[in-house]
């Protein structure tokens, strides 16, 4: 191989995959991950020091804080909703990474990207069902709950919300 840092290994030591990548001679994909760092290490540099996934943590930490099944709906939905959530950024990642391999003439990998961002949507949207089943179950029991007390005696306001009308994260 052309690349200095592939070389012969001798077995002592060496994973299952250093061993069957230096029999196919072909590089391991940490070998691959090493190479690509040290090539783009210059444009690395003006890249945010936060961790991508970070802002998910901090959202997953938010889950902690939690007491309902509302406030529960409302850190899901600022990570999975539709619009500017995690879910959304992350399939816009993949179509831009799609169209990039496209401009660059990797239409294989252009292909997967895409594929690999409608299986995302699919995903979200069996999310937003899921979402939608817990608050529906949330509020009848709440409903069933309130009908068995006695009724108030100031009328209260007619408040139901319309619900979202679905959207899909393209």
């Amino acid at each position: 191989m052309p690349h200095p840092d592939f070389e012969l290994y001798d077995n002592v030591g060496r994973t299952t995959e250093q061993i069957t990548a230096h029999q196919d001679a072909r590089p391991t994909a940490d070998d691959l991950h090493r190479w690509a760092a040290y090539d783009a290490r210059e444009f690395s540099t003006s890249l945010p020091d936060d961790e991508a996934g970070q802002s998910i943590i901090d959202w997953t930490r938010q889950l902690y804080r939690v007491s309902t099944a509302a406030e529960l709906n409302t850190v899901a939905q600022a990570v999975l909703g539709d619009g500017r959530s995690g879910v959304g950024e992350l399939h816009t990642f993949l179509e831009t990474a799609a169209e990039w391999c496209e401009h660059n003439h990797e239409p294989g990998i252009a292909v997967r990207y895409r594929q690999h961002a409608e299986e995302l949507s699919e995903l979200a949207d069996q999310l937003a069902y899921l979402s939608e089943d817990h608050m529906a179950s949330t509020y009848r029991r709440t409903n069933r709950s309130a009908s068995a007390q006695p009724p108030r005696t100031v009328p209260a306001a007619p408040g139901t919300p319309p619900a979202p009308a679905r959207r899909y994260i393209r």
